[in-house]
């Protein structure tokens, strides 16, 4: 503390015989005979003149009460930790909280150079700089810890004489902040995989596997926006199921959603569809005209499917569509402005297309903002008996029969591989409830091209000279065998995955002699 500090200014032009240095601290006039005249003592500056006068009393308290002891009393009851450097870097004073935090005993560190004894640390750079940092959040790799430290450098005449860090251990704090971010993150993909199962629910589609989920999920999150969406996915996946969900909860919902399959129409009307025309604008043209989807579409959502066979002419217009908000109809002078919020599908690389020059690059980036990915149903088998039992309900409503699944049909809709997807499943639960004649249909209720396996690499048929009764049994026992080796010999799980039925799964391991013990 320095004598200016409790100094009152005094205003006035005497110059006094004897005086206090204006520049004197507490700790210096420890040793100096405070015996001055009258109840204050003058203080003057290095020119001998008095700026002000202190009370003598204030002074000698000050003075015998101002002792490092004392100092280190204080500081030592601060939860918080302290270090103090001298100008040349090296330690002066540590405090026990310290010592405490980052676990150094204070004999192992007091009077080394700062430099050696935490190499890189914060302070060196205030010490040097005389700029003062301040941190929320450092941490301490080798202690696995986190603390909040504010360093200001010491200063006298100007010049840097030292500097001091005050820092607090954060790490329970930041810990505790990562624990409910990552609380926080799990409620809500939670949340969004109950609101997936809900909107699934409510559109009525069928599906509870994780990868579909979170393709539902992230078809919410895009919904609220009106980015562009690129749908990928193997045909017959459900992409426009997708498509209709984005725009079910989109602000345009109540607007037109209008889908256009790009591999269906012809070359050379495609620009009459997208745009439209005016009346009288070629031959054959109706005399009033034809909007096109673009204007059907206006204040709604545009899906176009398939837009990997969209002609590369025609990209070039619908990309600057995107870029105006106009139409240029046909046989109209004046451009037409339209709002659309556009959805695109695929089941082609594009990427490749555009390395390959059959698709505009700029085109691709406008339209893919988000891209969402739609799992093909071999990526999603646990929602096989799922579409299975949904789809045989709704044909047996539509064709007034009872007809049941076997439990040979649903163990070969596991295992086979759908290259049609669920429009494949779904087609072939049709055609199995309109043919058979039975009260549960078997494989051969199937259609034929199901049966007919894939020839291998070699051109090996499956036909081995056997009934088609021990075909399917060879079958279905390496199907069950398999399925045990994916989980590990657990019955509970296997016969869920088959979709079958305790009795039946039991029967079959004694018919094909299959050892199912848990491992």
């Amino acid at each position: 503390m320095k004598i200016y500090d409790i100094m009152k200014p005094w205003e006035g032009e005497w110059i006094p015989e004897r005086g206090i240095d204006l520049n004197s601290d507490i700790q210096t006039l420890r040793a100096v005979d405070l015996d001055i005249y009258g109840a204050r003592a003058d203080v003057t500056d290095q020119e001998g003149r008095k700026v002000g006068e202190v009370d003598i009393d204030i002074l000698k308290y000050l003075v015998d009460i101002s002792t490092s002891q004392v100092l280190d009393s204080i500081l030592d009851k601060f939860q918080e930790g302290v270090i103090a450097i001298d100008a040349r870097g090296r330690i002066f004073y540590l405090n026990h909280a310290y010592s405490k935090i980052l676990d150094i005993p204070i004999r192992k560190i007091i009077g080394k150079n700062i430099r050696q004894a935490e190499p890189g640390a914060e302070i060196i750079n205030v010490l040097e700089t005389g700029i003062p940092i301040t941190k929320q959040k450092q941490y301490i790799k080798t202690l696995d810890k986190y603390v909040s430290p504010k360093i200001y450098p010491m200063k006298e005449n100007g010049q840097i004489i030292g500097a001091v860090s005050i820092f607090k251990d954060t790490t329970k704090e930041v810990k505790l902040k990562e624990e409910v971010v990552k609380a926080n993150e799990i409620a809500m993909n939670f949340k969004r995989q109950i609101e997936a199962q809900q909107e699934l629910s409510k559109l009525e589609i069928v599906g509870k596997s994780t990868e579909y989920l979170k393709t539902v999920s992230q078809a919410l999150i895009v919904a609220k926006t009106e980015a562009s969406v690129l749908i990928k996915g193997e045909n017959g996946s459900g992409k426009e199921v997708i498509a209709k969900m984005i725009h079910m909860n989109s602000g345009r919902k109540d607007h037109p959603m209008i889908t256009v399959n790009c591999a269906a129409i012809p070359e050379n009307l495609i620009e009459s569809e997208f745009f439209g025309y005016e009346g009288g604008a070629f031959t054959g043209a109706k005399a009033k005209g034809q909007m096109g989807k673009f204007e059907l579409a206006n204040g709604g959502t545009l899906f176009l499917d398939e837009i990997g066979d969209m002609p590369f002419s025609m990209q070039a217009k619908l990309l600057r569509v995107l870029q105006t908000g106009e139409i240029e109809k046909i046989g109209r002078q004046k451009n037409v402005p339209v709002n659309v919020r556009l959805i695109a599908a695929t089941n082609q690389p594009l990427e490749d297309m555009v390395a390959e020059k059959k698709f505009r690059q700029d085109l691709y980036f406008r339209l893919n903002i988000v891209e969402i990915n739609v799992p093909s149903l071999r990526q999603r088998r646990e929602d096989i008996g799922l579409f299975a039992n949904y789809y045989l309900q709704k044909y047996n409503q539509q064709y007034q029969k009872s007809v049941a699944l076997s439990p040979e049909v649903l163990s070969f809709f596991y295992s086979y591989s759908w290259p049609g997807n669920v429009r494949e499943l779904q087609n072939c639960v049709e055609y199995a409830v309109i043919m058979c004649t039975e009260d549960s249909f078997g494989l051969e209720y199937l259609p034929p091209h199901m049966l007919q396996p894939a020839p291998s690499k070699e051109g090996e048929g499956a036909y081995r000279g056997e009934s088609l009764k021990k075909a399917v049994s060879t079958f279905e026992k390496a199907v069950i065998l398999d399925a045990m080796g994916k989980f590990k010999g657990n019955r509970n799980e296997v016969m869920q995955a088959l979709g079958l039925s305790r009795r039946t799964f039991y029967r079959k391991l004694k018919e094909y002699e299959i050892n199912c013990d848990k491992k």
